[in-house]
């Protein structure tokens, strides 16, 4: 159990360094060329993950298209975060993605049937509050929106594109759990980069404009080595956690730019922003204390 948070915990600061370092490297980039950019990176450091693992030794049979699937899964998810882009502030598409927990957590509990305490309870909420509230501060995915934006788009619209986000990223974070069952973390994360970066290319080909050749673009492939790497350990620590843990432990990593913006950037750290680092760590402790 030790192994599994720490293992977390890992992931967590790889990706809220990646996260930090976005925030300049998505700067005059589309959400679509970032997110190509992210998978490509990604996909580098998961094959050379696999590779180092298992050498030529792939997987094949119904795990390869379990993992396949769930990869298509949670690409088409951050299509439509891109999409969301266009038509909400970045700061409330951050703070609205974050509830696809409450989709990951609850199918846990139903279909995996997780044990519900009270202090379990408690954890999940002041995670859940602490993301919640971190999503303005700076954080994955750093554009700043869609430049041809349609102000006059119809909320309707933009709650659709958002709650389709929430629950196919929701479902997809829940499917990785029995997926482990029979790939290990190497795996599961070299199959889902396949299928990211495949639906990530399409839609970038689709969507336009095509990448331009600057140290962005190199700085992006460079992010997403970063996550790529980061999600071995997700996936190493899930297979020890329970799903519902694993994935609300794993955003703690949003308290991770905050620190690094009031460090490096000399941000002010707002008793708002303070707080939810607060909530979002105690949530996490109270999780970890709640899994044993």
């Amino acid at each position: 159990m030790i192994m599994s948070l720490a293992c977390v915990a890992v992931y967590a600061l790889l990706v809220g360094v990646a996260s930090f370092i976005e925030v300049p490297v998505g700067n005059g980039l589309s959400a679509f060329q970032l997110n190509a950019l992210i998978r490509v990176g990604s996909l580098a450091a998961a094959a050379g993950a696999l590779f180092a693992v298992h050498v030529l030794a792939l997987p094949t049979g119904a795990p390869a298209l379990a993992g396949i699937g769930i990869g298509l899964i949670t690409g088409v998810g951050s299509i439509f975060y891109c999409f969301a882009l266009k038509y909400m502030p970045v700061p409330m598409v951050v703070t609205f993605s974050n509830l696809y927990l409450a989709i990951t957590i609850l199918l846990g509990i139903l279909v995996l049937g997780e044990p519900i305490t009270a202090l379990k309870v408690v954890g999940l909420l002041g995670t859940l509050a602490g993301v919640l509230l971190l999503g303005y501060a700076p954080t994955r995915y750093g554009v700043h929106g869609d430049p041809s934006a349609d102000n006059n788009a119809l909320p309707a619209r933009a709650v659709v594109i958002m709650g389709t986000y929430i629950v196919i990223v929701g479902v997809g974070a829940f499917l990785e759990k029995p997926a482990l069952k029979s790939l290990d973390a190497t795996q599961l994360n070299g199959l889902m980069a396949i299928a990211m970066t495949a639906v990530a290319g399409i839609a970038l080909a689709a969507r336009g404009p095509r990448l331009p050749m600057t140290k962005h673009t190199l700085a992006g492939v460079g992010v997403g080595a970063m996550i790529g790497v980061a999600s071995v350990f997700y996936f190493l620590g899930l297979r020890g956690l329970p799903v519902s843990v694993a994935a609300a432990s794993s955003n703690v990593y949003m308290v991770i730019p905050v620190i690094l913006s009031t460090v490096v950037l000399h941000q002010p750290l707002t008793r708002a922003r303070g707080g939810a680092m607060a909530l979002t760590l105690l949530g996490v402790t109270i999780l970890a204390l709640s899994a044993g």
